[in-house]
């Protein structure tokens, strides 16, 4: 990273990494730390998938370290009696684990991949032995614990005490200054759109998943993420009786999994649009850009869950599909300003209300020219966006602190 660069060891606390290579936090993350010096980095992680973290780990150049009481946050948040005694033994193993590594391998810099329980040891090593840390930060987990007393503060402990926090968003940056956190101490690094998911697939390449899916002389919608409420899967089913009205041959393409599945598969089959929604479950890199490639359209219209905080810190998907040259409609939701330029590279609309979604889809569909221009316009605002940039960011931040810290090796 430059011959000016000091010698930096960074220790890196996350659930965010892979397996598997999904949600925007793990690819965040990943990208971040596949692009540092290598050995720089010393990551301490899950092994819930322990063939797949193997093949991971030989494919990257820092060292891992896994511990089997790490759950990855793909998982979510405990939701029965027995997912509570599990991640109980998570909260209490990883601040003393986490310490007692911090003590052994000896870095200049600790960085928390999300907040988590390492915080604690990450704290008290910067109490006892004035080792700076750094959080990274997205929305969803700030707007979800802040909910709960107890763990509002706990949250806002790890905030303000941390000498860095790292943040994908405008939005998030004002949900930590909510929490008090000092905003001289955050950094806004947009997520970055990988090689793997922006290089181009060959003709044949898109030919052959045009293919698989039944494409062939159709207009195409995408949605790529996990099937979750807040993605707004469901409004858009119900767009598309509006929607087919003028454009009969059109088909809704669903990349992901996730709990709703099922009634997402009712609520089509229950309008007549089982020949118009395919669900293709998770794909790789090759066979996303490909339908990155063919659709029209991407849309993704999320929205913050009242009941239960969620929402969307800066979503990854809409910048990878305006790498793709393709116009986005998004919801006026979380981060999404600093995922889509609004009339420029997209549109940001009401999530919640399928007319709006439908008239908005029409109009691009219905102008071509329109959508190369919006489409056009995504590829030059996300082609600055790659992860050799932000892993600088973050080894400049960490080489400041690190030269204020007070561990010496």
């Amino acid at each position: 990273m430059g011959s000016e660069s000091i010698s930096l060891k960074i220790l890196l606390f996350t659930g965010s990494f892979p397996p598997p290579m999904a949600g925007g936090s793990v690819e965040y993350v990943y990208n971040i730390i596949s692009h540092l010096p290598p050995k720089s980095v010393v990551v301490h992680t899950g092994n819930e998938d322990i063939l797949q973290a193997a093949i991971v780990d030989k494919g990257i150049r820092q060292r891992i370290i896994r511990s089997s009481f790490i759950s990855s946050v793909i998982a979510g948040g405990p939701r029965h009696r027995l997912d509570k005694l599990i991640a109980l033994r998570q909260y209490l193993l990883w601040p003393i684990i986490g310490l007692w590594i911090i003590i052994r391998e000896r870095p200049q810099v600790v960085h928390l991949g999300e907040v988590n329980f390492a915080g604690i040891a990450a704290i008290t090593a910067r109490t006892l032995f004035g080792i700076p840390y750094m959080v990274y930060t997205y929305a969803e987990e700030i707007t979800t614990l802040r909910s709960r007393w107890l763990h509002r503060w706990w949250l806002c402990l790890i905030l303000r005490r941390a000498d860095a926090l790292v943040t994908v968003s405008d939005y998030t940056r004002s949900l930590l200054m909510e929490c008090g956190v000092p905003e001289d101490r955050i950094y806004k690094v947009l997520p970055a759109v990988s090689s793997q998911k922006c290089d181009l697939a060959t003709p044949e390449q898109i030919s052959k998943i045009r293919a698989k899916y039944h494409l062939e002389n159709r207009q195409v919608l995408l949605t790529v993420g996990r099937l979750v409420e807040r993605k707004g899967h469901a409004t858009v089913i119900e767009a598309l009786q509006r929607i087919r009205k003028t454009h009969p041959d059109v088909c809704y393409v669903i990349v992901g999994v996730g709990p709703q599945e099922k009634s997402l598969r009712m609520r089509s089959g229950e309008a007549g649009l089982d020949a118009h929604v395919i669900f293709t479950g998770l794909v790789d890199d090759s066979e996303l850009a490909c339908l990155y490639e063919i659709c029209d359209v991407f849309v993704m219209p999320h929205r913050e869950i009242r009941d239960t905080a969620e929402t969307e810190g800066c979503p990854t998907v809409f910048l990878e599909a305006s790498a793709h040259g393709k116009p986005v409609v998004g919801g006026n939701a979380g981060g999404v300003t600093d995922a889509i330029l609004d009339g420029r590279t997209g549109f940001i609309i009401d999530g919640t209300k399928a007319a709006v979604i439908a008239d908005v889809v029409i109009q691009l569909l219905g102008n071509p020219l329109l959508a190369c221009q919006v489409g056009a316009a995504g590829r030059e605002y996300t082609s600055r966006m790659r992860p050799e940039s932000n892993a600088l960011a973050i080894w400049e931040i960490s080489q400041r602190l690190a030269q204020n810290s007070e561990w010496k090796k």
